[in-house]
């Protein structure tokens, strides 16, 4: 694994034992999907490696908040950020339905790459819909395998979905559901 573009390009991503990491791939196609993330905050949810809120800081964002509740994740995270230029980082060892329910801070793109077989989507749909981490101009890129249904609680709204082998990426936002 690799940074795909931006002022680390190249640079390569430690990624903890017993994690399924985003791939290069899927990466890539979601910042073409996305565009410039000059001076925007980034959260990057079940973390992992930290390779999309990397990506995103690569690319230009002015923060990324990673959270995790692996320390070995955490960890991780940490050696693939070293000897890398200044910016507003910060590590979160929580929760991530925790943390969505005490957000202070709004972002502008929240990536989610959650376990797939280990989370509740219905739950954690629900908890965004909730949290003051999305603010109306928020974007979540939400990570799930090809056989889930997602249910966009009240609140959001898919905007765009998009399948990549077994791998499908949700664009939400706020606004009225789609049921």
């Amino acid at each position: 694994m690799r940074i795909i573009s931006g002022s680390w390009r190249g640079h390569p991503l430690r990624v903890p034992k017993g994690t399924r990491a985003t791939t290069d791939r899927v990466r890539e196609a979601i910042f073409s999907i996305l565009g410039s993330s000059d001076n925007l905050s980034v959260l990057d949810l079940y973390a992992g490696s930290g390779s999309l809120g990397l990506e995103a800081l690569s690319r230009g964002a002015s923060s990324a908040c990673f959270v995790e509740l692996s320390r070995q994740a955490l960890t991780c995270i940490e050696g693939n950020l070293n000897h890398k230029e200044p910016r507003s980082v910060s590590l979160v060892k929580q929760d991530c339905l925790q943390y969505l329910h005490k957000a202070e801070s709004t972002f502008d793109w929240i990536f989610c790459d959650p376990p797939y077989h280990d989370v509740d989507f219905d739950r954690l749909i629900a908890a965004f819909s909730q949290s003051k981490c999305m603010g109306s101009d928020s974007l979540l890129i939400l990570e799930t395998d090809r056989f889930h249904t997602l249910n966009c609680a009240a609140g959001l709204k898919a905007v765009d979905q998009r399948r990549f082998g077994d791998t499908m990426i949700h664009f939400i936002r706020r606004g009225e559901s789609e049921r």
